[in-house]
């Protein structure tokens, strides 16, 4: 018998609503593609450093 607590992994679903909140950001800032695509990518980033970072140490505490 092993007591381990078992830990569920929901960081893809951080993943989308970056994605989309950073193209609308772009978009409705500025109205190019170029920056759209750019707030897509920082949207990315941020929700994997939310995933990796954030959540990971507040697991720890």
């Amino acid at each position: 018998m092993e007591n381990h607590k078992a830990t569920n992994n929901y960081n893809s679903y951080y993943l989308i609503p970056a994605l989309i909140c950073g193209m609308l950001t772009g978009w409705i800032v500025t109205g190019s593609v170029g920056y759209t695509i750019l707030g897509a990518i920082l949207g990315l980033l941020t929700a994997g450093f939310w995933a990796n970072v954030v959540v990971k140490n507040g697991e720890k505490a």
